[in-house]
């Protein structure tokens, strides 16, 4: 395998709250992968839960066609034992040990991790992906997609500086977020949501397998509960965002409505300014003078980055990751045309140019994502079934203007002085 090239950009992060039930075809199928590794009698027993978890990942990678690894940590702090994260109680050790003898019986390939202390954007964690002699035992005792199961985890998750899951006291805050979250998945787990099938879907679905019983959201706080908040999870934000068009809520047709520029509203609002009373070249702020409008994708990314990032360095490499992933296409820009475009963005909004390079934009997150919570919770009262992308919202057709109307009350009562406009 040394010699292979492989696009790790499309791997799957291991979860530790996945599983296998406890129908006879798994119990059959892990007394097989037990005695081709050596885990017999009670060493079997002691390593069930570890072993479920790391098949579950291994089967799922397999049956989604998504990647070509499940990567994991080999780090003693990334699995702690904190109970509401999880549930199996997993630990890197036993995680490890299986994994070798997974490996030394020939049922999985696996890449060690490389850490580059310099920069972290090239550094990679540790990969495994299921061999022939995995799958063949899996096929010969009829696992199906059905035999995974997704353990019950808190919805609210809270990271600390090194982004690894940190334990915390319940507040009046985060009981009410929580009981919010999950009114909204359940809601979300009695409609049916789907892709129409049309030839872009089909093209798609070729080479992805989407798991359209993930509805599950969770909110994502970094270390502290007025930083981040915002709401990730359900399979339609896993898709491209060209194909979620073709989303449709109960068999139903869908619009999707989005802020337009929101965090340079937020930033002028910071201020108590107006961005249409400051800026009166363009309705967009990624329109830059002397900039083809073509370019506008390119030219958000540069503005969003910098406002999220220290130093041009780390802007550039940035770019560098956006293009060779694939989320930016087209001619990478040379550093000093990247120059130029921030130079024109600053002074066109001269009043928010000293936001550039001081990661401010993070501190946003947290407002966001409570503009999309405001959203969200407007909807579930009035039983609108609600689908949310950040700054971006789908529901049915014949809702439309409910949603509109939602999102305009929503940065009205976050008492906004720049209101974005809504497409």
């Amino acid at each position: 395998m040394d010699n292979e090239i492989f696009d790790y950009s499309n791997d799957i992060k291991f979860k530790i709250n996945l599983s296998l039930n406890n129908k006879n075809p798994v119990r059959t199928f892990l007394t097989n992968i037990c005695e081709e590794i050596g885990l017999i009698g009670k060493k079997g027993k002691t390593y069930e839960k570890h072993l479920k978890t790391i098949c579950a990942n291994l089967l799922l990678l397999y049956l989604n066609r998504r990647g070509e690894f499940v990567y994991y940590s080999r780090n003693n702090n990334a699995y702690k034992n904190i109970k509401r994260y999880n549930p199996n109680s997993i630990s890197v050790r036993r995680i490890v040990r299986i994994i070798n003898l997974l490996f030394e019986n020939k049922l999985i390939n696996h890449r060690k991790g490389y850490h580059n202390k310099y920069d972290r954007k090239f550094s990679y964690q540790s990969r495994m992906r299921p061999t022939a002699k995995f799958i063949k035992l899996s096929k010969d005792t009829f696992i199906k997609r059905d035999h995974i199961i997704n353990l019950d985890t808190d919805v609210i998750l809270l990271k600390n500086s090194k982004k690894v899951l940190s334990n915390f006291k319940d507040n009046i805050f985060t009981k009410k977020i929580r009981s919010e979250c999950l009114d909204f998945n359940y809601g979300l787990s009695k409609c049916r949501i789907s892709l129409k099938k049309v030839k872009e879907v089909n093209n798609y679905t070729k080479d992805h397998n989407i798991d359209y019983k993930n509805k599950r959201y969770y909110r994502v706080f970094n270390e502290s509960f007025d930083n981040g908040g915002r709401f990730y999870g359900p399979w339609w934000l896993q898709i491209p965002s060209e194909l979620r068009r073709f989303i449709l809520i109960n068999g139903n047709k869908t619009v999707e409505h989005d802020f337009s520029s929101l965090i340079i509203h937020q930033l002028y609002s910071e201020k108590g300014l107006n961005y249409f009373e400051e800026n009166t070249y363009s309705n967009d702020p990624y329109t830059l003078k002397d900039v083809p409008k073509s370019e506008r994708k390119l030219n958000k990314a540069i503005i969003q980055i910098a406002l999220n990032c220290k130093d041009f360095k780390t802007l550039n490499n940035a770019l560098i990751y956006e293009f060779k992933s694939g989320n930016l296409k087209g001619n990478r820009p040379k550093k000093e045309e990247i120059k130029r475009r921030l130079k024109i963005f600053c002074e066109m909004n001269p009043k928010i140019s000293d936001y550039i390079y001081r990661t401010k934009a993070l501190k946003f997150q947290f407002n966001d994502s409570e503009i999309a919570r405001s959203i969200i919770n407007k909807c579930t009262r009035n039983l609108v079934d609600i689908l949310s992308i950040h700054d971006s919202f789908i529901v049915e057709n014949n809702n439309s203007e409910f949603l509109l109307n939602a999102m305009k009350s929503a940065v009205i009562e976050a008492r906004f002085t720049s209101i974005p406009l809504i497409k």
